[in-house]
This record gives structure tokens, sequence and C-alpha cells, in this order.
């Protein structure tokens, strides 16, 4: 069987800290695609039919305990437009480091938790 194709993007962290919000994008980002790889009959690789998550950032906390951030997404299929879920919620928390590492830890955390929801979801939809 066809590796399902995973389209990772747009990824929209407006509401970040400004001085962290590059660094929040390229951790999320990275592990979006990380966890779709490493699922087994999904790829982000080749292009094709599939599915694109579209994520935000709603929130992303540093204080200094740690962090905390949310993330809400949507699951669409890819190519044609044709909305699967809008209400992917999943949230995180870091503790102990630098605020660069806590941010990565976070928004990875979130990303991973968003990513274990969305993917038995785009196994069972698939065509």
């Amino acid at each position: 069987m066809e590796s399902i194709y995973v389209e990772i993007g747009p990824v929209d962290v407006s509401k970040a800290p400004k001085e962290h919000a590059m660094k929040a994008k390229k951790y999320l980002e990275g592990s979006l695609t990380s966890e779709v790889d490493k699922a087994k009959g999904f790829t982000t690789k080749t292009e094709g039919e599939g599915y694109q998550v579209r994520v935000k950032l709603l929130e992303l906390t540093l204080d200094p305990k740690g962090a905390s951030c949310k993330l809400t997404g949507e699951l669409t299929r890819y190519p044609k437009q044709e909305m699967v879920s809008t209400a992917i919620m999943a949230a995180a928390k870091a503790s102990g480091g630098k605020p660069d590492t806590l941010v990565r830890d976070c928004v990875e955390g979130a990303a991973q938790g968003m990513m274990d929801k969305v993917i038995p979801v785009m196994q069972k939809q698939a065509r």
C-alpha cells in the first residue's frame, strides 16, 4: 500500500512572543513533520493525494518556572481542499531549562499530542 501524503502548513505562530516566534515555528514544523514521517503508512516527502494539517499556536507563555503552550488545528484533504476536522486541540508544558529549550520542549510536546489525535483520523478516513 502506498503511503498517505501529509502536507504540513500553514503554521501560524503570530500569538507567540516576538522573540520566540521564529524558533517556535521551526520547532513546530519540524516536530509535526517528524511525527508524520515516523507514523506507519504516512509521509511528508512524496507529494500526492492525502491531507493537510494547518496549525495555529494559540498561546505560548514563558515564566521562570517553565513554559506552557496551546495549539489548535484543522485537517483538510489535499490537494483538493475538503474539510475533515476543525477543532483539533493540544497543549503541553515544559520546565527546567533556558527559554529556547522550554519553547522547543513545549511546542514539540503539543505537536506530538496533536498528531496522536490526527493520525488515527487520517487512517480511518483514508480513501
